[in-house]
């Protein structure tokens, strides 16, 4: 028999940029946790990671950031710490398992986990309730992966940077498929959807039936026409609009006469920092 769900639930979208957690309140009513950040606050927590080291007398620590803090605490150092981002799009790289920072080596999924530890405990403090079960979002296709045997290995390090962030119990859904099923609590009548999921390392598409009716009969895998992804979207998107719109209209392209030579106006490497925001 399949185990029942539990009453607190869960959902949480681990993206490549940025995350997010809720909690289900009945019905499509959801709560979604709150971050702080200057000037307010925010339901989008940056999937990045910040160390920094410390130290102090003959004693030297390091210390880490999520989120918004990890980008204030970037931008305010002098001397420049780790900044981590975009640790999603390597999950399914068997070549890179680990990384040294500071004389020091983490997992990929050490420091995934650094990051969903955080999520859990601001769900915990918002919530009052601990956080143990979680329905977790997953790409159709992870990034760089070609094979089946590619994404299951992607997922399962996923997993254990989970279990690793104190979760007991974690399942996946589809990321099209689950906002599929956000779509389908507005509908009052049944419809065939292509829905996209363009995320920060992929872009993922789901054809499928959904409606009260799919609902009331019970969903069956037919209901799910066929899904598919691509390990391209936000990250790269956003470069190629810099290169392609921005950095055109700030002079890249143009070139300079001196000494009876022309040069470039203004060096290549000023526009590739800009295609990156942290530079």
């Amino acid at each position: 028999m399949p185990e029942p769900v539990p009453a607190f639930r869960i959902g949480i979208d681990f993206g490549t940029t940025n995350s997010s957690i809720g909690l289900g309140r009945g019905g499509s009513r959801v709560e979604l946790v709150r971050f702080a950040q200057i000037g307010g606050a925010t339901e989008a927590f940056r999937s990045l990671l910040y160390l920094e080291q410390v130290k102090r007398l003959e004693r030297s620590t390091i210390k880490s950031w999520t989120g918004s803090a990890a980008i204030e605490q970037y931008l305010l150092a002098d001397t420049k710490g780790r900044l981590i981002q975009s640790l999603k799009s390597y999950l399914s790289s068997r070549s890179l398992t680990s990384t040294e920072v500071f004389g020091r080596r983490y997992t990929i999924e050490d420091l995934i986990a650094r990051m969903l530890t955080d999520l859990r405990e601001h769900a915990e403090r918002q919530f009052g309730k601990p956080v143990r079960f979680a329905m977790v979002g997953r790409p159709v296709q992870f990034v760089g992966a070609e094979t089946d045997a590619d994404n299951t290995f992607a997922l399962s390090r996923l997993v254990k940077a989970f279990h690793k962030a104190g979760y007991e119990s974690v399942d996946f859904e589809m990321e099209p498929v689950a906002a599929a099923y956000h779509y389908e609590s507005t509908l009052d009548h049944d419809e065939l959807i292509l829905i996209g999921d363009f995320g920060g390392g992929t872009s993922d598409f789901s054809l499928l039936h959904v409606g009260p009716g799919i609902r009331k009969r019970g969903r069956a895998p037919s209901d799910l026409l066929g899904n598919s992804g691509v390990g391209l979207a936000g990250d790269a998107f956003d470069a190629r609009i810099v290169r392609n719109l921005v950095s055109p209209r700030l002079g890249a392209g143009s070139c300079a006469r001196s000494m009876h030579k022309v040069l470039p106006a203004v060096p290549n490497w000023v526009y590739f920092k800009l295609e990156r925001w942290h530079h």
